[in-house]
């Protein structure tokens, strides 16, 4: 993602997702070169990113983002997924994904 209309695009998408497959989105952030979502699917990792891909994608093509010409692929194969076991967990995910990734380390 290049600026915050192609971040927004991406995040929705997302939303929408989530929604049509009655997945619950607890948080998702869209940065410059990567997305940190947050949701209970009930699925394995592979089958909510893939899809959290494609969707993506295409909303980012539909909505003419600055470098749809130029790019051959949008992701990196695979991603990285983490199971949250407990409510502590979850709410460090969630906290970390909408107010930490500005953040020094």
């Amino acid at each position: 993602m290049r600026d915050m209309a192609t971040s927004s695009a991406c995040e929705q998408s997302i939303t929408e997702h989530c929604r049509i497959r009655r997945w619950h989105l607890f948080a998702v952030n869209c940065r410059t070169n990567h997305v940190h979502v947050v949701v209970h699917a009930d699925q394995h990792p592979d089958i909510v990113q893939g899809p959290f891909k494609s969707w993506s994608t295409r909303r980012l093509k539909k909505h003419g983002a600055s470098d749809t010409e130029t790019r051959k692929r949008w992701w990196s194969e695979g991603g990285s997924a983490r199971y949250v076991n407990d409510d502590s967990g979850l709410e460090a995910a969630i906290a970390y994904v909408r107010d930490a990734q500005d953040l020094p380390r």
